[in-house]
């Protein structure tokens, strides 16, 4: 039976489109198994392997960079209180910054209401300003509105405070309330759809990933205090940060720029970051490092061991932690986990030192490698000796016999070893 033309096109709202297709938007909304980096008893990360919903941390992520993201601009924004409660399924963002509340004079919008119920709507849409943020495309904290049961934006700039509550994934919304209040805050609490990331309730593995994304950009973020379920998160360093996964580390710091090195377990890993965005799947900014350190290392181990290694044998034996800021950062989706800006766009240079290069030369990584490089060999030899033997087995030998000339001159006396 043939489709009417309503039946075949079909045109749908902001919402019905973020709700139909939330993969374009934040990603996965299925159960997803990996192995992830979570904070044991003993205060260190240590990878464990879990279930969860890479969409349902995205809505999370939205609202906290959010923070993280003012607080870049304005320093006086110092501090972060995240609050998890598993028994109503709500999760609280509170920080002690403030959103402009005014209404805005072409929309007749009052400013937290746009910037919380709109895809398009935010303040990184000028591409001339050069911005060290997370926030790109403006749809982020509305991605949350709309995953959302019940949305709630508090805030205050000083003067005048805000509120309004949106309900039913954004469709229903309350006339915002406005009241004369002193101090600037700003606090989003909000109950996600569970539903829809087919979750019942908010387990352990999720509090305890929100938990680590939090440590993340306490360490991104030196000048900013974060508080988890009532547990404060600050470093001194993002070497401190280092140290939570292995210690030693070599590590190098300068404006922008922050790596370490550390041996891996024979398959290269990465933990990365631009402008507090975790990149799980590292990308030009990773390379940008790893390029430079192969190259020097390479010619190194070769002229120090005469040992001749490719780029990629050597990389295997890393751990590279990058936490960089980058201008205006282009990424390869919406979820954010691969830069893709290109080295000479970063909007800074970073040139690993000879120090740090030594370092590493004379660390645990290149032990490992000549270890690696050693065995290899050995294996090699092996390889040969049984082509060797292959080659042996098929040759055709003659057959020895006992000498019964009684020309003794003319016969040949052989000794062999073993089995020969």
């Amino acid at each position: 039976m043939d489709k009417t033309i309503e039946q075949k096109y079909h045109k749908l709202s902001d919402i019905e489109h973020v709700l139909l297709r939330p993969g374009m938007y934040c990603g996965s909304i299925k159960p997803k198994d990996e192995d992830v980096f979570l904070l044991n008893d003993e205060g260190k990360l240590t990878a464990c392997p879990v279930t969860y919903n890479p969409a349902f941390m995205k809505i999370f992520d939205e609202i906290i960079s959010n923070s993280i993201d003012e607080h870049r601009r304005n320093q006086k924004l110092n501090e972060i209180k995240v609050t998890v409660n598993v028994e109503d399924s709500s999760i609280t963002i509170w920080d002690n910054g403030g959103i402009p509340v005014v209404k805005h004079a072409e929309h007749n919008e009052w400013i937290p209401e746009m910037i919380f119920s709109n895809l398009k709507a935010g303040s990184n849409f000028n591409d001339d300003e050069q911005r060290l943020v997370a926030g790109t495309n403006g749809v982020g904290s509305t991605l949350t509105n709309i995953f959302s049961l019940m949305f709630r934006v508090r805030t205050s700039d000083g003067n005048f405070a805000f509120q309004q509550i949106f309900t039913n994934n954004m469709m229903n919304r309350t006339e915002p309330k406005i009241l004369k209040y002193k101090s600037g805050f700003t606090e989003i609490m909000f109950k996600p759809d569970l539903k829809r990331f087919g979750m019942d309730s908010i387990d352990a593995t999720h509090v305890e990933m929100m938990r680590k994304r939090c440590i993340d950009l306490a360490a991104c973020n030196q000048k900013i205090k974060i508080t988890f379920n009532d547990v404060e998160y600050k470093f001194k360093s993002f070497k401190e940060y280092c140290n939570l996964y292995t210690t030693p580390v070599a590590y190098e710091e300068v404006d922008r720029w922050r790596i370490a090195i550390s041996p891996s377990s024979g398959t290269f890993t990465q933990v990365s970051f631009v402008n507090s965005v975790e990149t799980k799947d590292g990308g030009t900014h990773v390379d940008y490092v790893m390029s430079q350190i192969l190259e020097w290392l390479r010619d190194r181990v070769k002229r120090k061991h005469k040992i001749e290694l490719r780029p990629a044998e050597l990389k295997n034996h890393f751990t590279l932690y990058v936490q960089s800021d980058v201008v205006n950062p282009a990424f390869s989706s919406q979820t954010k986990e691969k830069l893709i800006t290109e080295s000479r766009d970063f909007g800074s240079q970073f040139k690993v030192s000879e120090k740090t290069l030594k370092d590493i030369f004379n660390s645990e990584v290149v032990q490992r490698i000549l270890d690696w490089a050693e065995q290899k060999a050995l294996a090699e030899e092996r390889k040969q000796l049984r082509e060797l033997n292959k080659t042996i087995s098929k040759e055709k030998v003659l057959k020895l016999i006992d000498s019964k000339s009684k020309e003794r001159e003319l016969c040949t006396l052989s000794l062999y070893e073993g089995d020969s």
